[in-house]
């Protein structure tokens, strides 16, 4: 049975553990200077955000401080005029095919923006944009293979610390598929490097 653990961040198969799509990358040597940047901070600040965000999307009332709800404005500003349909949020998933998991923030539709309803993989950031980020939504989009790989539109959503409009970067490079079939078909992929999923740019 597949099973996520929150509290260590760890993807398990029964009491196997499960290479994750940034675990691979950290493994890779992609992360860059990303790695240098993590801390505990950071990372507890984009996971209180995404809480926030997901309770907005699942019409909840989100348990924020008022600081850190100016990013859940800036998300709830770009889902008023996206207007998108997600039909997968924060859903941890495992790839029995390619052995590895992870967890998109988004997975759906978009009905405005100029998108025409396309189909849509998305991932929530509180930092800067980064060139690994292009390598993760296509991993992602690999492991959630409802739809073939390829199809969807890459986005990655900076949110505004300010609760303005987020920054939308879309990745189009076809080669992030390339490195990413690299990833999970190469020896990057120890499990030991796996222990911990930073979250440096959430």
């Amino acid at each position: 049975m597949f099973t996520f653990d929150s509290v260590t961040h760890r993807y398990l198969h029964g009491t196997r553990q499960v290479r994750s799509v940034t675990g691979m990358i950290k493994a890779a040597g992609l992360l860059g200077p990303a790695a240098q940047f993590y801390s505990k901070e950071a990372a507890e600040r984009g996971t209180r955000v995404h809480r926030a965000c997901l309770d907005f999307d699942l019409g909840l009332v989100p348990d924020i401080q008022h600081e850190e709800a100016m990013y859940l404005n800036s998300y709830a500003q770009w889902s008023g005029l996206c207007r998108p349909i997600w039909t997968e949020m924060e859903q941890p998933k495992h790839s029995e095919r390619f052995n590895f998991a992870g967890t998109a923030d988004r997975v759906g539709h978009i009905r405005s923006w100029g998108m025409d309803n396309k189909p849509v993989i998305v991932d929530l950031k509180t930092g800067g944009a980064s060139s690994w980020h292009g390598i993760q939504l296509a991993l992602y989009d690999v492991l959630y293979d409802e739809i073939p790989p390829m199809i969807r539109r890459r986005l990655v959503l900076h949110l505004k610390k300010n609760g303005g409009i987020p920054q939308v970067v879309e990745y189009h490079d076809l080669s992030d598929y390339t490195t990413a079939y690299m990833i999970l078909a190469g020896e990057h992929n120890d499990i030991g490097h796996n222990d911990f999923e930073p979250q440096t740019e959430s």
